[in-house]
This record gives C-alpha cells, sequence and structure tokens, in this order.
C-alpha cells in the first residue's frame, strides 16, 4: 500500500461528492501555489515543535533520562513531520469545488471531512477575499453566502462540527477567483429569474396540491348543497 492509500484509510477519507442537483457540474480545484502557501504553514509549525526537542537534546550530555526522552521526541517528531505532511498534500490534492446549473457543492478537510450543498437561488452574496500572502502567490478565496442561521457546519458522516457555519461556502486558494464568482453569479441571475428556490423546498409541493385538491372538493361539495337548498324554494 502507498503512503498515500495508507494515509486515507487511517483517516477513513470518503470517496470523492456525488454531484451537486442540476448540470453536470464543473469541477474546480485549488491552486498549485495554495500547496505552496500551506507548505510554508507547515514548515513553520515545525521549526516550531522542533526546538523544544533540540533542547532535549542538548541537554542530553548531562543526564541519562534526558537523553531517552531526546531519542523519544525525535522519533516523535519525526513520525508526526511525515504524517502532518502527507496529511497537507491529502488535504491540497482532495478538494472538490463543484457548481452546476443549481447548485454548489464543496467537500473539504481530511482529518475533518466539511462538505456543503447550496442551492443558487438561495445565494445572497458572493465575495473574493485575498490575504498578503495570498496576493503575492496569485491566489484567493471565493466566499459564497446565503440566507441562514450560523449553525455548525456538518462533516460529511452527518456530524456537527466547529467550524464555519452552513451559510457560508469557500473556493479556497483559486487561481481563477473572478471566473468562479461570476459563474456563480450568473447561475445566481438564472434561478432569480426562473423564480427557483432551494431544491429541496420542492419536496412541499406534493403536500401543497393535496391541501389544494382537498378545497376544491369541499367547495364542490358545498356548491352542491346551496344549489339544493335553491332548488327547494
Amino acid at each position: 500500500m502507498t503512503w498515500r492509500g495508507a494515509v486515507l484509510a487511517v483517516m477513513r477519507v470518503p470517496h470523492q461528492p456525488e454531484p451537486p442537483p442540476g448540470s453536470p457540474p464543473r469541477v474546480f480545484r485549488a491552486a498549485p501555489n495554495y500547496l505552496t502557501l500551506k507548505t510554508v504553514q507547515w514548515a513553520i509549525a515545525q521549526v516550531a515543535l522542533i526546538i523544544p526537542v533540540m533542547i532535549l537534546t542538548g541537554a542530553s550530555a548531562f543526564a541519562g533520562v534526558v537523553a531517552v526522552l531526546a531519542v523519544v521526541g525525535w522519533i516523535v517528531y519525526l513520525f508526526q513531520a511525515v504524517f502532518s505532511w502527507a496529511v497537507m498534500r491529502l488535504d491540497y490534492e482532495l478538494r472538490w469545488y463543484m457548481l452546476s446549473d443549481r447548485a454548489i457543492r464543496i467537500r473539504e478537510g481530511i482529518g475533518s471531512v466539511r462538505e456543503k450543498t447550496m442551492a443558487l437561488a438561495n445565494v445572497q452574496n458572493i465575495s473574493i477575499r485575498q490575504g498578503p500572502l495570498q496576493r503575492l502567490l496569485g491566489i484567493a478565496d471565493v466566499e459564497v453566502t446565503t440566507a441562514g442561521g450560523g449553525g455548525p457546519a456538518a462533516s460529511a458522516h452527518g456530524k456537527k462540527g466547529v467550524g464555519e457555519p452552513m451559510h457560508i461556502a469557500y473556493f479556497r486558494g483559486v487561481d481563477n477567483a473572478e471566473q468562479i464568482r461570476d459563474l456563480v453569479r450568473e447561475g445566481v441571475r438564472r434561478q432569480k429569474d426562473a423564480g427557483l428556490g432551494d431544491p429541496d423546498d420542492h419536496q412541499s409541493a406534493p403536500d401543497a396540491d393535496a391541501a389544494i385538491t382537498e378545497l376544491l372538493r369541499e367547495a364542490r361539495k358545498l356548491r352542491a348543497v346551496a344549489e339544493e337548498a335553491a332548488a327547494r324554494r
């Protein structure tokens, strides 16, 4: 088994998400420079973690117990460095940004898998966010916001998390942010013009039809009673 397969098995990462409702979706990916940014952040974290290990190594010349701790520290450090690098790499590779003519579906994360689906008809705001390092690397995040509360995000397994709320989603680390923004805007405009809402809202249509049918039935009964009363006069 490759390192990739081993990490996926340990982290229990699910297969690629189902396409969102609507037409066959366009799939976007995080840019290579997003991996560069994450690698820089990973390297900074590794420097911070190696300092205590180096301190233990320097002190191990004066105490046998400290020498053992230094060896253990190096083993733990090397293991976490390799594993965290593999997770970071897969987090970059397994990001799914899907856009159909009706909805957005985004999945991200390896340790905590987060998946969101948004109906374009419910989107209220689309913006581009770009920090200094992102500007330097030529990447940005596209933020999509819908109406709704600020409940916690849900994982792909249905468990609630402590991340961003479900009514906010991001196309993170893309190098075509303006294109994605314009495509989402166009999809939103078409849905608004068509008068469409959340695909799930249409599940209530059968109940509405049943209620209208019942009202018509009662109206016919009342009409029949009125006609019968009029005929007796």
